[in-house]
């Protein structure tokens, strides 16, 4: 080929090559989607360049195959992670892959701050022409080409998660808002009961819970804890607490058969898989006698002029199981001066920064220290010795106090 006619070619070749880039730029730039990308780099390589052989990989969590050309029915397995921890270097085919990636000339590594974002393999079908390789020819051209598609395609997965995200942000932020409306903001009190709560979940919303229904004589108190957190945990909650409501308006049966109740729509509702561990009381207001049952949940401190008495008489948590094993239903006496505090394993569990729990002792301390001043004084109190044991360590678990005297 004469010097002329050569730089024919090479200026028609980067005319093309210029072009192509233009059109991927334009079609990046106009937003076209993931598949229409992939057809537009699958058509300026095989078809404009010829290539007769292609397979592309994208790694996001793990590695997929994104594209495939001239392959047949199955793709060879490929060790991506072995190869990209061989390095970053685009290179031809050795001996020693030729078994691994048969029929393929070039390996093109895609790396974004030392870490691998895709592979490109391409090859030639029909190896007994005699011409120059398109995957040689074009190679530099082939690693712009697929660095500019692939670092598109991972921008466009990057912006669809943010936006995802973004979405899940504001789901969650409306699920706390509804949270916080079902959580009681005013507790009732008459001239002889008052009480007092807080509550602190460990992400936007949690799944502990308490509450105080005044029902005539009597208040009806609860404290209940759903395992696990998060999303799930707080909706279980939610449901759970609209029950409970339900069946106190609707329905006087005792509290044995209640709970039997309550564990038959936690286990329908959860389907075994979520349980939920339980303090539900039901104090006559006239006088002063407590029925209980603590299913599964942690020993509700009642602080008469005797001392502390620890109320863990009852059954396992609900929905473990769809039927109770077991259920006892206990009782306590709160004369004028008791007073009963129930909180969730969120308080006590909390550690320091040495790796040391929350004690119960601490919890002791804090209601004979202000008890006679009160509901409200005891949670100040015991939230300001929790505040002070955490000491600036992350919440590990939400957490619910609840409060109550007599007087």
């Amino acid at each position: 080929m004469s010097r002329p006619n050569r730089l024919t070619e090479r200026l028609g070749l980067k005319e093309f090559q210029l072009k192509a880039l233009l059109e991927v730029t334009k079609a990046i730039n106009g937003n076209v989607d993931r598949a229409g990308l992939l057809r537009l780099f699958s058509g300026i390589v095989h078809q404009e360049l010829g290539i007769t052989r292609l397979l592309l990989y994208e790694r996001t969590d793990q590695w997929q195959l994104a594209l495939s050309h001239g392959i047949g029915p199955a793709a060879p397995t490929i060790d991506l992670d072995a190869l990209a921890a061989a390095g970053d270097d685009i290179h031809l085919t050795t001996a020693q892959e030729e078994d691994r990636l048969p029929g393929f000339d070039v390996v093109v590594p895609v790396f974004h701050e030392q870490r691998p974002l895709a592979y490109l393999f391409i090859g030639d079908l029909d190896e007994e022409e005699q011409r120059m390789s398109p995957s040689v020819k074009h190679l530099n051209f082939i690693q712009t080409l697929t660095n500019l598609i692939v670092v598109a395609l991972e921008n466009k997965r990057l912006a669809a998660q943010a936006l995802q995200q973004e979405r899940d942000k504001r789901e969650l932020e409306l699920a706390a808002e509804m949270q916080g409306m079902l959580v009681p903001q005013e507790l009732p009190r008459t001239e002889h009961f008052q009480a007092a709560a807080w509550y602190q979940p460990h992400r936007q919303v949690g799944g502990d819970h308490y509450d105080v229904v005044h029902l005539g004589d009597r208040m009806v108190l609860v404290v209940a804890d759903v395992s696990g957190k998060g999303m799930a945990a707080a909706l279980l909650m939610s449901n759970f607490q609209a029950t409970l409501r339900a069946l106190l308006q609707y329905s006087d049966d005792p509290l044995d058969e209640l709970v039997h109740d309550l564990n038959d729509k936690v286990f329908g509702n959860a389907r075994g898989e979520r349980f939920i561990t339980c303090f539900l009381a039901d104090l006559d207001l006239r006088s002063g006698a407590l029925r209980y049952v603590n299913a599964g949940h942690n020993p509700v401190l009642l602080r008469t002029d005797q001392g502390f008495s620890e109320l863990s008489t009852g059954s396992i948590a609900l929905g473990m199981m769809p039927r109770l094993p077991f259920l006892q239903v206990g009782t306590a006496d709160m004369r004028p001066g008791s007073l009963l505090l129930a909180y969730t394993d969120g308080l006590v569990e909390q550690e320091d920064a040495h790796g040391r729990a929350f004690e119960l002792d601490q919890v002791r301390r804090a209601v004979d220290e202000v008890r006679l001043a009160g509901p409200a004084a005891v949670i100040e109190a015991v939230v300001a010795r929790f505040e002070a044991h955490r000491g600036g360590q992350p919440y590990l678990d939400d957490i619910a106090l609840l409060s109550c005297a007599m007087r």
